[in-house]
């Protein structure tokens, strides 16, 4: 009968503790989607700068022989920038982890190598794209009204989430 009743005090426990958090998630949740959502408003700047970061970081980049059709190797660059922050967005929101499977992202690194971008720059703008990711988040957090306590969980889930896209390319 005792087992029984611990059993029961335990189900009661974990219930309630199931109840919070899903109370927590919903007070927070507003919040945490118009932050991601700032994620996919600005890819394109984010993309855009951590191109030419890379690029201004590693001159020699564009100035080698092997540098030819650099246009070319930029756009493809910066297009799987924006997709990369997009997907990485849709994980935030979903944790559908079979999203890196579907995706071209599994034959980013073959991509980059047919072309002659050095996969040491693709992985450094990547890491840009992180940095300039949870920069944007901290800065959209602080300007929302309301509980902002998700923030630590959804930044340390946006580093994650890039670190599994890097290592893509390794």
């Amino acid at each position: 009968m005792s087992v029984l009743k611990n059993n029961q005090l335990f189900s009661a426990d974990k219930k309630l503790n199931d109840l919070s958090n899903i109370k927590e998630f919903i007070n927070s949740a507003n919040s945490r989607l118009d932050a991601i959502s700032s994620i996919t408003k600005n890819s394109h700047a984010i993309a855009a700068d951590a191109v030419t970061a890379m690029i201004c970081e590693n001159q020699d980049s564009i100035n080698s022989k092997i540098a030819l059709n650099t246009t070319n190797k930029m756009s493809v660059c910066l297009r799987d920038g924006e997709i990369i922050l997009r997907i990485v967005a849709y994980l935030l929101i979903t944790k559908d982890e079979s999203v890196l499977e579907k995706s071209c992202l599994k034959d980013l690194k073959n991509t980059y190598l047919a072309l002659g971008v050095p996969l040491r720059n693709a992985r450094r703008v990547i890491k840009l794209m992180q940095d300039a990711t949870i920069s944007d988040l901290r800065s959209t957090v602080d300007s929302i009204q309301g509980n902002k306590s998700f923030l630590p969980d959804l930044i340390s889930e946006t580093e994650f989430q890039f670190e599994r896209i890097i290592n893509l390319l390794n």
